[in-house]
């Protein structure tokens, strides 16, 4: 058996149905839970908004919280840092005399740098990193192609892909967590910590109207409340993207539920036509992960992943910063972004509403629109976002 393995939480931040997570405590005596806040996650972008804002910040706090709280209730803890996790986790590995590094598997490109370079830190010190796709219902090598014969539309994925679908059982979560001796598990830190002023979250003086509280605890609570409010009576959310319009989306972004749990609470109720929709949502969640893994970096360019060289885009700063203060002459479409500066959630309506106005209206560089999506979202996930853009700008598909 393995005497201590550092499990690196990512964007998996739940015990239920993490298989890398049940796995690590399964197989060591000792299991070091470790969470990495990156302040390179938080800074500014050219426009002047943070990459990830303060909305969105607060949820991961929450969240990161919970997870603490839950681990405690199985004897653990969660140790926490704040710095680059290439470095951090590598030297927690040499501090506590691990032999293996456990985490979740991530695809885009900022992700992965970090993975690489992790793995170069660890080599010297004979400790090896094992990586576990939990992000989709399935994994790559479940589909019925190679991902380089990945069909370029939904449609044509969604029907490839019927004959063969199947979706793995959720797993438990581990029953105890075992920790070394002498564990100081840290301080979560404050927004003032992630160099947030906590003034960001109120607009023209007023608090920010958040709705929604981060952790796998009120994801759960509020996956049974989408059960017993909509499916079981039967009602319709009139939405072809319930999860996101439920909500429920905020909480699949962080991995504080995984879609195998979506899938499975709904499984006995399969025949509702709600949830067929959550169903097709999920695989179209699938698809555009399947998509950035596919098309890698052209996912964020102006041309799109249809390589859409000839397509012109304005780069009009003062025309953007007006669509981003909600000064623009579409009142809905002001009315739109100052409901996601102030909650951090947007219909999918709204969000094409927003899109479709800056991109083929306004004809201002899309990949714009969708940094400022990425700030404020609460349930920004990369693939989704910048897949829906690209639709929208009609330079790829989703």
């Amino acid at each position: 058996m393995i005497h201590r393995i550092i499990y690196w939480f990512r964007n998996d931040l739940r015990l239920q149905d993490n298989e890398a997570f049940l796995a690590a405590t399964e197989i060591a005596q000792e299991v070091v839970p470790v969470y990495v806040f990156d302040p390179r996650q938080f800074e500014k972008t050219k426009f002047g908004f943070r990459r990830a804002g303060a909305l969105r910040a607060q949820f991961l706090l929450e969240s990161v919280l919970d997870l603490r709280n839950r681990l405690r209730e199985k004897g653990g803890d969660l140790l926490i840092r704040v710095g680059e996790p290439e470095k951090v986790v590598a030297a927690l590995a040499e501090e506590y005399g691990a032999q293996y590094i456990y985490t979740s598997k991530e695809i885009a490109p900022d992700e992965t740098s970090v993975e690489t370079s992790l793995s170069k830190n660890i080599k010297v010190m004979n400790v090896d990193i094992k990586l576990f796709w939990m992000s989709t219902l399935g994994g790559v090598l479940d589909l019925p192609f190679s991902i380089a014969k990945l069909p370029l539309d939904f449609p044509d994925f969604h029907e490839q892909i019927q004959a063969h679908f199947k979706v793995k059982q959720t797993v438990p979560s581990p029953e105890k967590v075992n920790l070394p001796q002498g564990y100081e598990a840290g301080l979560i830190p404050s927004l003032p910590m992630l160099s947030i002023d906590p003034m960001e979250i109120n607009v023209n003086g007023k608090p920010l109207d958040v709705r929604l509280k981060g952790g796998e605890t009120t994801a759960l609570l509020r996956l049974d409340q989408f059960v017993e409010e909509i499916i079981k009576p039967g009602n319709t959310l009139n939405s072809e993207e319930p999860l996101v319009d439920y909500g429920l989306s905020s909480w699949l972004s962080l991995g504080c539920l995984s879609p195998k749990s979506i899938y499975s609470a709904l499984l006995p109720y399969r025949e509702n036509t709600e949830v067929q929709k959550v169903i097709t949502e999920l695989q179209q969640r699938d698809f555009s992960h399947w998509t950035l893994l596919r098309h890698g970096s052209r996912l964020f360019k102006p041309g799109g992943i249809k390589h859409e060289v000839n397509k012109r885009w304005l780069n009009e700063l003062a025309v953007f910063e007006k669509w981003t203060s909600g000064e623009t002459e579409n009142d809905q479409v002001n009315t739109v972004i100052n409901k996601l500066v102030s909650t951090g959630n947007l219909t999918a309506a709204e969000r094409t509403l927003a899109a479709d106005y800056l991109a083929n209206e306004l004809g201002v560089n899309w990949t714009w629109g969708a940094m400022y999506y990425e700030s404020f979202l609460t349930d920004y996930n990369v693939s989704g976002n910048w897949s829906r853009w690209n639709h929208i700008a009609g330079v790829g598909s989703i």
